[in-house]
């Protein structure tokens, strides 16, 4: 905020003036963090002016009989140097002409000056321009609908609507947390379905004018109006709106928040009455209606509505409980100040901090609502763009404008043109152009360490899994877990009736065939030939079945210790061929199993300098390791379930997957060797490891990472 000079040259447009308020303005007192303020609004319009003292005396003032000069004269005399300047007093007659707020002798010098200065805040095409995809069109006044209807809905502003209210949520958000799974089950495909669109734009609609009367039935029950019910073209999807900035004139902060949240409160509540139908019905065409309605609450009131970092309801209801109107326009030029007075070193500058507690939100707020917002909408974009491409790519670019290159420009403008500058001009030029200098070469060309990072697990040698040779129930375990074996220990005995009776079988025919060759051999040489075929083939088959027998037996592939989870459930279980029965330790053990994404690929294996491992039960310690293996071909599945979202590792994993092992994207497995008398640790213990590549500019990393983004999302 500038200090700006106590006299204004325009003040001879103005100061013969007599100007008086209309009889649509109210003025309310309000206090915010112990301060006194004064909420101009207009019941006919959304405008909402906020009045210091000394400038609500001089509005107070205002009866179409004093001069401006005369009532500027005044308010100097009484409240001196606390006084508005003249300059402030010019801005605001202006504001208050643009609203249509004031009546009295205006000449067309005075309207030319006041018309210029509010030309921004009334031009139609640039907000559109700004935000092409939030287009309003006001519609009905519902003030009247809603006076007459508010007696219906006026008990539930009470005890009683919050204790219902209550009783039907939190039921249904307990039982909601236990149907997750089911409830977002292919989520995504089941929403974006050509058959769900259409059903969906029916049901938003519904939705959002039931979550809108909630805002304006709260404005009715606390004295406000409503006058405008209109259409608003959220990116292209129509959806309901109503004005409730008469709230911005209650006095109590927590019914201006109860407007805010009115909205949140319906939906919710709808959200939890369509959870119970969605379990009582079967699945058609009312459990899809049921299902999107619970989408359309649970997505607008978390990510959008909710969310104070959005400017929704959320931020409206913070603004109002922490007592800081305007908190997201005050904290983004707190940071221009906070530049312009520390940075560029003008004096004339001074922090918008006007009470005690301000400055922490102030600081604060716009880094992190901006960082939050360029998240959801790049997000949304790149959501839309994997199903609509045009439609994602135009919201990418509008968010891009909008968040980006709009407040590049006019971050430019204001050191370039402004005039409060003026005296630091050479020093504001001379710091952004050095430190866009100095970005553009730290990005491109200073070399910066790179590396992936990623999890992996204490592995074992293949020759210590303990394999069932073929398909069959396991019998019995022949030696205790916990015992010292030796490689060819029998470990596990299994059985399998069928390739038992096909051995004994077998077995008798290689004897009849054999018997029926002794008596033919020298009787009958043609048919002994023929039999002497048939019992090479019984005798080979018979090899066969006997060697597939042996396997029924598994045995110890390695010298350590015998590890069988759950010993005592083995008995009677049926195994896959393949399927590992138990481990066998050895004495030490060094192997590390890691999982590297498949966009990470390219650089382990191409630009690897190095690798180092830390041990989750050893924090502190980093051990170097060795690639000695790569797991051919990538694959859907992770070597233990510790790795997976559900065991409390990095790799989300397919909610359908009872084991916690499939994952939702490829990976590519890598062996790690680690060095001579590294601790060893259990098998299945979790690690954290680290690929070392080539130093490369951080430019052409996070180039890298956008190409992966958008290869993985949009396939270009």
């Amino acid at each position: 905020m500038s200090a700006e000079p106590f006299l204004s040259p325009s003040w001879y447009r103005v100061g013969s003036l007599r100007p008086k308020l209309r009889e649509n303005a109210q003025i309310r007192r309000h206090r915010y963090r112990d301060e006194v303020w004064y909420v101009l609004t207009d019941r006919l319009s959304p405008r909402v002016h906020r009045l210091s003292p000394s400038a609500h005396l001089f509005v107070a003032l205002m009866d179409g009989l004093r001069t401006v000069d005369d009532i500027w004269s005044e308010v100097l005399r009484r409240v001196g140097d606390s006084a508005p300047t003249q300059n402030e007093i010019v801005n605001l007659l202006a504001q208050l002409h643009a609203s249509d707020l004031l009546h009295g002798d205006t000449s067309p010098d005075s309207l030319e000056l006041f018309d210029r200065q509010a030309r921004d805040s009334r031009s139609r095409l640039k907000r559109l321009l700004l935000n092409p995809m939030a287009i309003t069109i006001p519609l009905w006044d519902p003030d009247a609908f809603l006076e007459r209807s508010v007696v219906l809905v006026r008990p539930l502003f009470g005890w009683f609507g919050a204790l219902l209210w209550l009783v039907i949520v939190i039921p249904a958000t307990v039982m909601a947390g236990q149907h997750w799974a089911e409830l977002t089950e292919n989520v995504t495909d089941r929403l974006l379905a050509t058959e769900n669109l259409l059903l969906l734009s029916l049901v938003l609609p519904i939705v959002k004018i039931l979550h809108e009367l909630g805002h304006g039935y709260a404005t009715k029950i606390y004295g406000g109006e409503v006058h405008v019910l209109g259409v608003m073209f959220l990116m292209g999807m129509p959806t309901p709106y109503v004005d409730a900035s008469a709230s911005s004139g209650f006095r109590m902060k927590y019914r201006r928040a109860l407007v805010g949240a009115a909205g949140m409160i319906v939906e919710l509540f709808l959200a939890a009455l369509a959870f119970y139908a969605w379990l009582l019905i079967e699945p058609g065409l009312v459990r899809a209606v049921c299902f999107n309605v619970m989408a359309i609450a649970g997505i607008s009131t978390i990510i959008f509505n909710g969310n104070p970092l959005m400017r929704y309801d959320g931020y409206y209801i913070l603004a109002d409980l922490i007592e800081i109107p305007n908190l997201g326009q005050r904290s983004t030029k707190f940071w221009g100040a906070l530049v312009d007075k520390y940075a560029f070193k003008s004096d004339s500058v001074r922090l918008p901090v006007r009470a005690s507690g301000e400055l922490k939100w102030l600081l604060f707020y716009a880094p992190i609502a901006f960082t939050y917002r360029m998240i959801v909408q790049f997000g949304v974009a790149l959501f839309l763009a994997g199903h609509y491409f045009v439609v994602g790519i135009l919201l990418a670019l509008w968010s891009v404008t909008s968040s980006v290159v709009i407040p590049l420009y006019r971050a430019f403008k204001h050191v370039f043109t402004d005039p409060s500058l003026q005296k630091q001009r050479p020093r504001a030029v001379g710091l952004v152009v050095g430190l866009m200098g100095i970005a553009a070469i730290l990005l491109g060309f200073v070399p910066v360490p790179m590396h992936t990072l990623s999890e992996g697990v204490i592995w074992l040698p293949d020759s210590a899994f303990v394999r069932a040779g073929t398909d069959g129930f396991v019998r019995r375990l022949l030696v205790a877990p916990g015992s010292f074996v030796r490689t060819g220990d029998a470990l596990f005995e299994t059985e399998d009736p069928q390739l038992r009776e096909s051995v004994e079988e077998l077995r008798w025919r290689v004897e009849e065939l054999q018997g029926k060759l002794d008596a033919q051999r020298f009787t009958d040489r043609i048919n002994a030939e023929i039999t002497g075929i048939e019992l090479a083939a019984a005798r080979s088959m018979f090899a066969r079945e006997r060697e597939q027998a042996s396997r029924l037996v598994a045995r110890s592939g390695a010298e350590g210790i015998s590890l069988v989870a759950k010993s005592e459930d083995l008995p009677g279980r049926f195994f896959h061929k393949g399927d590992v029965l138990g481990y066998v330790a050895p004495a030490a053990f060094n192997l590390v199993r890691v999982t590297v994404p498949q966009d990470d690929i390219e650089l382990v294996r191409d630009h690897l300098r190095g690798v180092m491992v830390k041990m989750a039960e050893r924090i502190d310690e980093t051990y170097p390791a060795s690639i000695v293996r790569e797991v051919p071909a990538a694959r859907n599945e992770l070597p233990s379930k510790a790795l997976g979202t559900a065991g409390g590792g990095i790799f989300a994993v397919d909610p359908s997957d009872r084991q916690g092992q499939k994952t939702l994207q490829r990976l590519f497995q890598f062996d790690l060797e680690l060095p001579p008398g590294t601790p060893t640790l259990a098998f299945g213990s979790r690690v954290y490891v680290r690929f070392e590549h080539d130093w490369e500019p951080l430019g052409f990393q996070l180039f890298r990472r956008l190409r992966q983004l958008l290869l993985a999302r949009l396939n270009v």
